[in-house]
């Protein structure tokens, strides 16, 4: 009867055994997604917008970023690399020393400032792809954010300027997000008034902007670092 006791032992020790490496297993089946695209530092090239113009800190797109990955159960880290006025030939001039080692994704989204100048569609074109090129010598994965231009520079202007950005999209093979302001333009295009969710300037969006946008492109950005298509 001992020996029988023994045996029945060792044997429920083994299925209990057995089962707990079963469940470590399929633990880390389910988790593998999310170590997939959390715990990684995202670098976002931009101007004024990107940069956070008129606001708190934590009132602005990286943080309302942040936040919103967050919620999600994940630890995203935004790194703010917006500069307001700035163009694409400066987000160039200062890509290779901002893309430290630890960066794993690129977010680039320049080109108003562009616009409001008036540079060549070409010109732009050539930073934006010069940022890109940059970005995968380093082996780093590349979001493009477009922009539009106005209509006040002339019709060709503004389809030249708007072409730029899914021109490098199907050049590079890079993701894509149409626009930060794609939510206010659709408002604006259905008759609604948008004046509340920008500054007194009417160019930059106030904290509920912020979050209007963030709601937009944050669905997007998740795709982009689990690798998925993005659908607009």
């Amino acid at each position: 009867m001992i020996e029988y006791l023994r045996n029945f032992c060792c044997v429920i020790r083994y299925e209990a055994k057995n089962l707990l490496n079963k469940a470590i297993i399929l633990l880390f089946i389910f988790m593998a997604p999310t170590f997939a695209y959390s715990d990684q530092k995202v670098f976002i090239l931009g101007d004024s917008l990107t940069h956070g113009f008129g606001l708190p800190e934590e009132e602005g797109l990286v943080n309302q970023l942040t936040n919103w990955f967050f919620g999600e159960g994940l630890e995203v880290t935004f790194i703010n690399g917006g500069v307001s006025g700035d163009t694409t030939a400066g987000g160039l001039a200062r890509l290779s020393w901002s893309l430290t080692n630890d960066v794993s994704a690129l977010v680039v989204a320049l080109g108003s400032n562009d616009v409001l100048r008036g540079f060549p569609p070409e010109v732009t074109k050539e930073n934006l792809s010069a940022i890109i090129e940059i970005a995968e010598s380093n082996k780093i994965p590349v979001l493009l954010i477009g922009t539009y231009a106005p209509g006040n520079y002339g019709e060709k202007y503004k389809l030249d300027f708007d072409a730029i950005f899914t021109d490098l999209v199907e050049e590079k093979n890079v993701a894509y997000i149409d626009s930060y302001l794609t939510p206010m333009l659709d408002h604006v295009e259905n008759g609604k008034d948008v004046s509340y969710l920008f500054q007194a300037d009417g160019l930059h969006p106030n904290p509920a902007g912020v979050e209007v946008i963030v709601e937009y492109i944050s669905p997007q950005i998740l795709r982009f670092l689990k690798k998925e298509k993005i659908i607009q």
